[in-house]
C-alpha cells in the first residue's frame, strides 16, 4: 500500500515551516489517538499480513487534521491522494477513531 502521511513527513525534514506543522498535528494525533493494538497478523509458514489504517467515518477532528497534514505534504512538493474505499474489509483492530483492516488487492501498492 502506498505509504501515510505520518511516514511521508520524514522526507520533508529540510522545510522547516511545514515539519514544524505537521509535528504540531501529530502532537495531536499522539494525544488523542491511542496507537493501534494490533496492525500485523502474523503465520508460522508464511509471511505476515500488514493492516492498512483507516480512520472511522465519524472521527472527523481526525480526519481534519489528516486533510491538513495531506495539504502541507502537497507543499513540501510530495504527491498526495485521498483513498475512500465503501468495501468491506477484514479488521484487525479497531477504536472510535480509527480501524486497521486486511489490505486487498484493489488499493494502491507502494512504489510498485
Amino acid at each position: 500500500v502506498e505509504t501515510g502521511f505520518f511516514h511521508a513527513s520524514w522526507y520533508l525534514h529540510r522545510q522547516d515551516w511545514i515539519h514544524g506543522e505537521l509535528q504540531n498535528q501529530f502532537d495531536w494525533f499522539n494525544q488523542h489517538l491511542p496507537i493501534p493494538g494490533r496492525v500485523g497478523r502474523h503465520f508460522k509458514r508464511r509471511s505476515p499480513i500488514w493492516g492498512i489504517c483507516w480512520f472511522h467515518p465519524d472521527a472527523k477532528e481526525a480526519i481534519s487534521r489528516a486533510r491538513y497534514c495531506a495539504w502541507l505534504i502537497e507543499e513540501g512538493g510530495l504527491p498526495v491522494r485521498s483513498i475512500r474505499s465503501a468495501r468491506q474489509r477484514e479488521v484487525l483492530w479497531r477504536d472510535a477513531h480509527q480501524i486497521v483492516a486486511k489490505p486487498t488487492d484493489d488499493l494502491p501498492k507502494a512504489f510498485g
